[in-house]
């Protein structure tokens, strides 16, 4: 059986040949290879942010604990001294004999304990500084804070 040259048509006569031409092809192939590598990229910067943002979480959530718990210590603190300085009103009212000897003693008690209290504090204030600063030395070793970027969302004030 013979075919007719009529039927086939050249692909020339469309505007080009059947495959694009080698140039196009690796232009297609290196696009289609680009977009695949930003795919990946994209999705990884994705996860970093979703990893950031549950780091954050939790470290405000540690902060968080870290006031309530400070703030406790604190309150007991003060429900103790105030119980003392009851405790020693009742013992002054009920003492007999030297009053003023004895008020003067309890003065200086007084006056320690003061002290005390207010050093206590100020060490919970390093303690809450220290912290604040290791967290941010770890959180820039780790690479989530960058040298420029400032630390005022760290402190813990």
């Amino acid at each position: 059986m013979r075919r007719k040259s009529d039927m086939w048509q050249e692909l020339d006569e469309h505007g080009g040949s059947f495959l694009p031409e080698v140039d196009v092809q690796e232009n297609q192939s290196a696009l289609a290879n680009l977009g695949d590598r930003l795919d990946t990229v994209e999705q990884q910067l994705l996860s970093q942010y979703t990893s950031i943002a549950a780091y954050a979480q939790i470290a405000q959530q540690s902060v968080d604990t870290s006031r309530a718990e400070a703030r406790a210590d604190l309150d007991r603190e003060k429900t103790t001294l105030v119980s003392l300085v009851e405790r020693v009103r009742d013992e002054n009212a009920c003492v007999q004999g030297e009053p003023k000897h004895r008020l003067a003693t309890l003065e200086d008690r007084f006056d320690q304990l003061n002290e005390l209290f207010a050093q206590c504090l100020r060490n919970q204030e390093e303690l809450a500084h220290s912290i604040a600063t290791l967290l941010e030395a770890q959180m820039r070793g780790s690479g989530w804070i960058s040298a420029s970027d400032s630390s005022v969302a760290l402190s813990v004030h």
